[in-house]
């Protein structure tokens, strides 16, 4: 990556700001000073600026689990955000991939990368959501083919599902959509009564951390979203 690439990555400045620092001998590469705005800064570099070492993000990738009574949101002024649950340095260039609603726990992924989320998101991509459901009345068998086929909803049909009973009780769902509400509105379609809603996996990536918890996940770990089980 270019130096002021980097550099404007780590929020020292604009662009054109961190040309001035470097032409002015304000940046050293592994003790060097280095002048060149151009020049290519590799992996195991140590950037350092007034001597603090710099670290410059290109694409972040976050999984939190989220508690029930946080909004899936950037920022409210009524109702606690996702946000405040997380201590990073660049969290406010952070869009959520994928929003649950303030009475759902579960998976949520975060990222910088507008590529990225739009592959999650899109119903086009046809990546599942996988969701566990605790209903208020005994599942029938008949009730749990109902929630497999296309469903109308009024303001759209959904596509089929996967769906397993876990116990009496307990239903686990895989969705490749993520209308408004969607799940709630399939399980009130079939005269269930829910009482609890998580998502614990998205793609091929499990939920693997304590609820209020989040991890910065590598590329690697984070295109299991984006993939089949």
């Amino acid at each position: 990556m270019r130096l002021d690439k980097y550099l404007s990555n780590s929020k020292i400045g604009s662009r054109s700001e961190v040309k001035i620092l470097i032409k002015k001998g304000k940046i050293k590469i592994n003790d060097s000073v280095i002048k060149s705005p151009s020049y290519k800064v590799n992996k195991n570099d140590i950037v350092k600026y007034e001597n603090e070492k710099i670290m410059a993000y290109d694409n972040i990738y976050i999984m939190l689990n989220k508690p029930k009574g946080y909004l899936s949101a950037n920022k409210d002024s009524n109702i606690p955000v996702v946000l405040d649950l997380i201590d990073h340095p660049f969290k406010d260039d952070l869009s959520i991939a994928g929003r649950l609603d303030v009475d759902v726990n579960g998976l949520l992924i975060l990222s910088n990368d507008g590529n990225y989320i739009h592959k999650i998101i899109s119903p086009k991509k046809e990546v599942y959501k996988t969701y566990i459901i605790k209903t208020k009345e005994e599942i029938e068998d008949e009730k749990l083919k109902m929630l497999m086929e296309p469903m109308d909803l009024g303001d759209f049909i959904t596509k089929k599902s996967i769906a397993k009973k876990l116990d009496s009780n307990t239903i686990e769902l895989k969705i490749t959509e993520g209308k408004y509400h969607q799940v709630k509105r399939m399980i009130k379609k079939i005269d269930l009564t829910l009482t609890d809603l998580k998502r614990t996996q998205i793609g091929s990536l499990k939920l693997t951390i304590e609820e209020g918890a989040y991890k910065e996940m590598s590329k690697e770990e984070a295109l299991l979203a984006i993939r089949g089980e």
